[in-house]
């Protein structure tokens, strides 16, 4: 089973580093959660979320690449890991 055909597991893992990084249960989180409203995350967790995630998923991200929308919602943030891991 890979991150590229398991979307669930791909969305269930970004969340569970969520939950850490917010140290919620990630139960309480959902794919149309904002980060910013939601989850109340600040700049500094942004970008932890992002080395988190570069470390699980073992990718890198250009500063081009490092758009608002991106960090808009949990799903926003799976698509961008998705097709961090897909290229």
């Amino acid at each position: 089973m890979t991150y590229e055909t398991d979307q669930s597991r791909l969305e269930q893992t970004v969340i569970e580093i969520m939950g850490q990084l917010v140290k919620r249960n990630p139960g309480e989180i959902g794919l149309d959660d904002s980060l910013l409203n939601d989850l109340q995350l600040d700049s500094l967790h942004v970008l932890e979320l992002l080395t988190l995630l570069e470390q699980r998923f073992d990718f890198e991200t250009d500063a081009e690449d490092l758009q608002p929308s991106v960090f808009r919602t949990v799903n926003s943030v799976v698509h961008f890991v998705q097709c961090r891991i897909s290229s």
